[in-house]
This record gives C-alpha cells, sequence and structure tokens, in this order.
C-alpha cells in the first residue's frame, strides 16, 4: 500500500483502501510507549504518583497499570525508566526522603546554634508533615510484607540514618560549647527520632489527635531537658 507509516500497536493488518498517512508523519516502532521517553518531568511525575498511591493504597495493592491510568503515560514508559514495580517503590521513598530532607538543609544554612538545628529539625516535621506521613505510612506498610527487598530497606533506612546524624552532630556540638549538659548522645537522637515516628503513627491511628502540638510539646520538653 504505498510508503504507509507502520502502526503504533502490533495487531492483525486490515485492509482499508483509500486510507494515506497524515503528511510528514513518521512511523513508530511497534511496542514504543505513547509518550516519548524524553518527556520533560515524566520520570519525577511518575515517582510523585507512585508515592501519593502507595501511600494511600499500600504496595501490594497498587499495580503498574494504576500507575499508568493514573498518570496519563503508558506502562511500557514506567518500565523503561524503573524496570520494575519494586524499583519504582524504591525511587518513591528516596523522592519522599529527598524531600524531607531538601526544606531542612537549606533552613540549616541559617541555623548557626546546635538549639537552633534541633529545633530547625523539629519544625521541619511540621512544614514537611505531609511528606514524612507519606514516608512513614509506606514504610509501614512495605515492612508487613513477606518478600523484602535489600535496596528499598536501604532507602527507608537511609532517613534515620541521616536524621541520627543531624541529631548526634547538634548534640555533641552543643555539649561541647557549654550549651547543654551531659547527656548521653546516642540515647538522647534515638528518643527524638523514635518519639517523632510515634506522634506520626498515633495520628494514623487517631483522628482527632493534634501532631502538630506534640512536635511543640516534643521541643518544649527538649529546652528543659538539655538546659
Amino acid at each position: 500500500m504505498g510508503n504507509h507509516s507502520k502502526p503504533s500497536i502490533a495487531v492483525r493488518p486490515l485492509k482499508r483502501q483509500g486510507v494515506k498517512p497524515a503528511s510528514g508523519r513518521r512511523g513508530t516502532r511497534v511496542g514504543r510507549p505513547k509518550l516519548d521517553v524524553d518527556s520533560p518531568g515524566a520520570e519525577t511525575r511518575i515517582r510523585e504518583v507512585a508515592l501519593d498511591l502507595f501511600a494511600e493504597r499500600g504496595f501490594s495493592a497498587v499495580t503498574t497499570k494504576d500507575i499508568a491510568d493514573a498518570t496519563g503515560f503508558n506502562p511500557a514508559l514506567i518500565y523503561y525508566y524503573f524496570g520494575s514495580k519494586e524499583e519504582l517503590f524504591r525511587k518513591a521513598v528516596t523522592l519522599a526522603v529527598e524531600r524531607a530532607f531538601h526544606q531542612f538543609r537549606v533552613a540549616r544554612q541559617g541555623l548557626k546554634d546546635p538549639r537552633s538545628i534541633i529545633n530547625g529539625w523539629l519544625d521541619n516535621h511540621i512544614k514537611e508533615y505531609e511528606t514524612i506521613a507519606k514516608l512513614i505510612n509506606i514504610s509501614i506498610d512495605y515492612a508487613k510484607t513477606s518478600k523484602r527487598n535489600v535496596r528499598i530497606d536501604g532507602a527507608i533506612r537511609r532517613f534515620y540514618e541521616d536524621e541520627r546524624e543531624v541529631l548526634r552532630a547538634a548534640l555533641a556540638d552543643g555539649m561541647k560549647s557549654g550549651e547543654f549538659r551531659k547527656v548521653n548522645v546516642d540515647e538522647t537522637a534515638s528518643f527524638i527520632s523514635t518519639y517523632l515516628d510515634g506522634v506520626f503513627a498515633r495520628a494514623m491511628i487517631l483522628k482527632d489527635f493534634k501532631p502538630v502540638q506534640s512536635i511543640r510539646e516534643l521541643r518544649a520538653f527538649l529546652e528543659a531537658y538539655l538546659k
């Protein structure tokens, strides 16, 4: 039938007479995603939508097709970028961790003393509450799966390791400068981190719980405890 373009989807050829291809239109390879792999922001958009869906429904309940439908992208494009649902989940976790720390790193540039750094980290849990809540929610859901993935475990662990380093460094600097009394750095950092996790977990369980107020109460407690 002349120089007609190849169909974009592999189907049995139909005998269609008198149909001409659009002028200047190139054929696409069979199996190629509807949207080009170079679509601006496609990878980030997929990660964002996946994070929302995983947090809302859980890892096991969300399919690649669900994510494709929510983004408007061809499922093939998702596999092109991520290769598997597990890898996409890891990238969604990484996105949440990056977002949780980004605003804190920006704010930290103006924080000079150890007390302000610790308070800044607590305040960051208020500013980035939604993102951190999603991270903790999908982490709890993932922990219930029977088949664990080492790379996913590492992505989740990264948040707590980075948090521990922020708190340990600030506590040690505060004691060194005399701003804080002597405390067990590891135990205090662990207490702060565990308390914050408890705030988010309780907020998931009790709808009338006030997480922001609880974080502010922790801040007041630390002011007195470290003095």
